[in-house]
């Protein structure tokens, strides 16, 4: 989810540069198209890292450690190249929140990798055995 909101944000701000970087030459609704891209796929790829991490706090694995670590700075990268190409974008798009969204799954992406991190360094914790203790 979080290489689709990637791929659909960068190709939505390069399409509002357009080819000669005057706009896309057509009639285009930013606001709605960008509420579109982030409920379609930026919302539910922090909310599927979120409950993989909600379920992975019992039993700890690597391999979500690290699919989370990769989700987290696929997002900050993705965010960060989609900050390079805003300012390109013809004024009469830029509409309130183009950036703000930016921002915004930066940060969900911080706390992505950070969930991830945690949980590499929970799985390679040894793991106590209370059965086995005498009292």
């Amino acid at each position: 989810m979080a290489i689709m909101f990637v791929a659909l944000i960068t190709s939505f701000y390069s399409f509002l540069v357009g080819p000669d970087g005057q706009g896309p030459g057509i009639y285009v609704d930013p606001q709605g198209v960008l509420i579109q891209i982030t409920s379609i796929s930026g919302a539910p790829s922090l909310i599927l890292a979120g409950t993989l991490f909600g379920f992975q706090k019992k039993y700890e694995t690597v391999h979500v450690a690290l699919i989370l670590i990769a989700a987290g700075i696929i997002l900050i990268t993705g965010m960060f190249v989609a900050m390079m190409i805003l300012p390109k974008i013809n004024a009469t798009y830029i509409i309130a929140g183009m950036d703000l969204i930016l921002y915004i799954f930066i940060i969900g992406g911080i706390g992505v990798f950070c969930f991830g991190c945690y949980l590499l360094n929970k799985s390679k914790r040894p793991r106590q055995n209370l059965e086995d203790e005498i009292h």
